[in-house]
């Protein structure tokens, strides 16, 4: 006997409808998901702006002066020596006002053919109407000139005058025009300074002696051409001590000149080859170079005519915006602390300030494109 099985199997069902809305959400979902993700990182971007400040460097340079420069630290110049005879008058510091009667010398001219006799106290009157008279009888040659002192018939300032022509009232209007008188100095002491002469007046006196000296040679350059002038052996000799009361004293001294004239263009090429080498190109620009070189005279050979110069040169510098070191691949993928303590480590940087886009990013875009550096110069 023979037994068979019967095999019964359901029909197929179709997947339902909430099936297939599962997967369709699901798949928004992934799709939502992927699209912040891309508009997350598309839209990420760091502003980073660095406050930099300027600062100052001085650049030293040694340079020789010859009529034959060689090496690179030498231009072309020459030098020169002089002795000098010089005085000079000054007040003392703590000095009062008073009034005093001023004086000074005239020329007297006489275009007559006979000698003219000008008595004791004769008057002599500027355009202006200030009145002069003269300290001594003077006898003028005939078509000729002699030299008088004259004071002020009036003390005070308004005597100071300057270089004037002086009729001579006593004589008759037509010999006016023939006998007459002339200054070419000032008179002064219309007014005096009087006061206690201190060591201090002295040394600053003498100070200003030697720039004075130093001002008479060095004011003539040309366009290629400028002068240095030291002053040696400065022991000016003064006419009143510490301690007097004075109205003035007067400094005097012979001292030794040095002139050394050199080429303007060669030092200033000199000076900035330097000041390029002091420079960190990956990081700096040069604002402004603040004045003129100060040059003063080290040492000078008068045999060979050269001289070493001692040049001071200041210049602004300040952090450069395009510089390599503030390059975006600097801060890619860097947090804030980083990004910051990176700047501050660099010269000039005064004050950072890092936003990030969104705000609760943690760290700057790994594109380039989207960080953006900016430099803002503070004084």
């Amino acid at each position: 006997m023979r037994v068979r099985h019967t095999e019964t199997r359901e029909p197929f069902s179709q997947p339902s409808v909430g099936f297939y809305r599962t997967i369709a959400l699901s798949f928004l979902i992934l799709t939502i998901i992927l699209l912040g993700v891309v508009v997350f990182i598309t839209s990420k971007k760091a502003n980073i702006t660095i406050m930099a400040k300027e600062d100052t460097r001085s650049i030293n340079l040694s340079v020789k002066v010859s009529a034959n420069p060689s090496g690179e630290d030498s231009i072309l110049g020459s030098v020169s020596t002089s002795l000098i005879n010089f005085s000079q008058k000054y007040f003392p510091s703590g000095s009062k006002t008073i009034e005093g009667v001023a004086g000074g010398e005239v020329i007297l001219f006489n275009k007559t053919s006979e000698p003219q006799v000008l008595v004791k106290t004769t008057r002599l009157l500027t355009s202006s109407g200030v009145l002069f008279r003269l300290s001594d009888k003077v006898t003028i040659p005939a078509n000729g000139e002699t030299k008088a002192k004259v004071y002020a018939d009036k003390p005070g300032k308004d005597s100071n005058i300057g270089p004037s022509s002086f009729t001579i009232p006593g004589l008759s209007v037509d010999k006016q025009k023939v006998v007459y008188a002339q200054s070419t100095q000032p008179m002064e002491n219309g007014v005096r300074q009087v006061g206690v002469l201190t060591d201090n007046d002295i040394q600053s006196a003498i100070k200003d002696f030697e720039q004075k000296i130093k001002d008479q040679y060095a004011a003539s350059t040309t366009e290629n051409m400028q002068k240095v002038v030291s002053v040696l052996n400065v022991n000016p000799v003064s006419d009143k001590k510490a301690g007097e009361e004075v109205d003035g004293f007067t400094l005097s001294g012979t001292s030794t000149v040095v002139i050394v004239t050199y080429n303007k263009k060669n030092l200033n090429d000199l000076i900035n080859n330097s000041v390029s080498s002091k420079i960190n190109g990956a990081l700096e620009k040069m604002l402004n170079i603040t004045s003129v070189p100060k040059v003063t005279v080290a040492s000078y050979d008068a045999a060979s005519n050269s001289a070493q110069l001692a040049v001071n040169q200041d210049v602004v510098v300040t952090l450069d915006a395009n510089a390599e070191k503030l390059s975006p691949q600097y801060f890619m993928g860097k947090t804030k602390d980083e990004i910051e303590r990176y700047l501050f480590e660099l010269d000039h940087v005064a004050g950072v300030q890092v936003n990030f886009t969104p705000a609760w990013s943690s760290k700057a875009p790994t594109v380039p494109d989207k960080i953006k550096v900016l430099v803002k110069d503070i004084q």
